[in-house]
């Protein structure tokens, strides 16, 4: 055996199950497609032509090579059916997955998200609750230094956070008020932001930059808050520019090796047990395309449940331009929240949050931001000082009932190396499309009441996606029949194998950010697999 246990995907699930047994002593492979940046080489803030520099985290997501841009999925809009473009999902391949580029946002799941079955009568119920889960949230969040305040209406009662939360910024100050008045409650986020020191690195400098890499090494992703202390022990190996190909399967339909390829050369690893956390898409692909005369369906789809029951991103959001100057670009990107909607109070609405988001971005930066503003000379300068830094994106974001034909399977196509895309249908029920109406009534409501501000685009992810946080495709749950893993991530059935990413999701806890339960899940998985291996 290579190692006690091989790793597929370093991000928030696959980067805290190393960590976590690493610590307990298991010698740990850990397999990453993409490199190990180094912040302050390859992020774009660095430099002063940043608006203008190619970005590497940008390249870095490389969807194209996992969907199959061709594949158009059904839609029902209006009662009438539609066609909508193909899944565009935004990630990153690289040490750290997609924390290289998330904004920190570090939620725990509300007591009623784990229960929309029991609860709403739609969905189905987790095979585990919130108590089962609350000593893994602590631990998760001391290890990244969340920032945050207690006393949340909305949300379990818990302890202080590890850190206190950041002062809200001038945009949110002012968002606070006109939320008010539309009847809402804004109230400080928790973020993977510390805001005081935890482990030598520096707190938040609020420099809005999230998106593109923390030049500053604050933010806590995986690769800066969460490898080096995993490298410590001297127990991990970290395999980058390693791309897993295919599984190896037994006449048991046990894994026995992974088939890769690093740096171009074909490898083949092994090990005592396994974790795949690679993701939505591609944990369910690569169980999919592992075929042998023991599964020829694809690895532990013998109900054929590997790849059912995805879900997006749901989404809807309203632009606004203040009048007054605020530089709305200053502070965490996403350092409020709305929660007032994060229980449903009828079982015709999805749960959702509602938020706003200001940072800098390339295609808005001050050269950018001048383009696009008409006028020359003195006038057009003066225009642009006036204007800049003075729009904000009011957004909902929702959970997808999970449906079996909402699902990833297969493609004809195939990426260069031969290996299948994916075809990923994801339709969105009535109750679906009624949330995102009820989303965007309450933005609007939002934006009118913010004084001094014009009213800009509207918009909603029915149509055409644009997804951060995907889940599904192998959930969990008790029966082997309607799921793919049990309440601790192990594929049902098998001895060696385990899930540690939002694949093994029933449902997507009411629009709440999914790092942080991920996370979770990984640190209670690590658990099970250590002892496991000691049995």
């Amino acid at each position: 055996m290579d190692f006690d246990v091989l790793i597929i995907g370093s991000g928030a699930g696959g980067g805290m199950t190393a960590l976590a047994l690493c610590e307990q002593g298991f010698k740990v492979g850990l397999i990453e497609r993409g490199q190990r940046f180094k912040p302050q080489q390859d992020y774009i803030l660095n430099y002063a032509d940043w608006e203008t520099r190619s970005d590497p985290l940008q390249a870095a997501r490389l969807n194209e090579q996992t969907i199959d841009k061709s594949y158009h999925p059904n839609a029902i809009l209006n009662g009438k059916p539609k066609r909508r473009p193909a899944l565009t999902y935004h990630r990153v391949h690289g040490l750290g997955g997609s924390t290289l580029h998330y904004q920190g946002e570090a939620h725990r799941f509300a007591e009623h998200a784990f229960r929309t079955r029991q609860q709403f009568g739609w969905g189905v119920d987790w095979p585990l609750e919130y108590q089962d889960l609350a000593p893994y949230y602590d631990q998760a969040e001391q290890l990244l230094g969340v920032a945050g305040e207690s006393g949340n209406p909305f949300k379990p009662e818990r302890g202080s956070y590890p850190t206190a939360a950041h002062p809200l910024s001038e945009r949110s100050r002012v968002l606070a008020k006109s939320a008010n008045k539309a009847g809402m409650t804004l109230q400080a986020n928790s973020l993977a932001l510390p805001s005081k020191s935890v482990d030598g690195r520096l707190p938040c400098q609020h420099s809005g930059g999230c998106n593109y890499g923390c030049v500053f090494n604050a933010k806590s992703s995986i690769d800066q808050a969460i490898i080096p202390r995993a490298e410590q022990t001297g127990n991990l190996t970290i395999l980058t520019n390693t791309r897993a190909l295919n599984l190896e399967l037994d006449e048991r339909s046990e894994i026995t090796a992974v088939d890769c390829e690093r740096n171009k050369v074909r490898q083949r690893y092994s090990a005592r047990a396994y974790v795949l956390a690679t993701g939505a898409v591609e944990t369910p692909r690569l169980m999919l395309h592992s075929k042998s005369q023991s599964a020829p369906a694809g690895y532990a789809n013998a109900h054929d449940q590997v790849g059912r029951y995805f879900m997006e991103t749901v989404m809807a959001f309203q632009t606004i331009d203040l009048q007054a100057d605020i530089k709305t670009y200053r502070g965490p990107p996403l350092d409020s929240r709305i929660w007032d909607f994060h229980k449903p109070d009828d079982n015709q609405t999805n749960g959702f949050v509602l938020g706003a988001a200001g940072y800098l971005y390339p295609s808005a930066g001050p050269s950018g931001h001048a383009i696009n503003t008409p006028g020359i000379g003195r006038a057009h300068k003066a225009k642009v000082r006036e204007s800049f830094g003075r729009r904000l994106r009011l957004f909902g974001v929702a959970e997808q009932q999970p449906l079996a034909d909402n699902r990833l399977t297969l493609s004809r196509s195939k990426d260069p190396v031969g290996i299948p895309k994916v075809d990923v249908q994801c339709a969105y029920s009535e109750q679906d499309l009624h949330t995102i109406k009820v989303m965007k009534t309450r933005l609007l409501a939002w934006a009118k009441a913010t004084p001094t501000s014009r009213i800009g685009q509207a918009g909603d992810t029915s149509l055409r996606s644009s997804a951060t946080h995907v889940g599904g495709g192998c959930r969990m749950g008790n029966d082997p029949q309607s799921s793919v893993v049990d309440a601790f991530g192990r594929v049902h059935g098998k001895s060696n194998c385990y899930i540690t990413d939002a694949s093994m999701f029933p449902t997507q806890g009411a629009g709440d950010s999914p790092s942080l339960t991920i996370q979770a899940l990984a640190l209670r998985t690590a658990d099970k697999i250590g002892a496991d291996l000691k049995a």
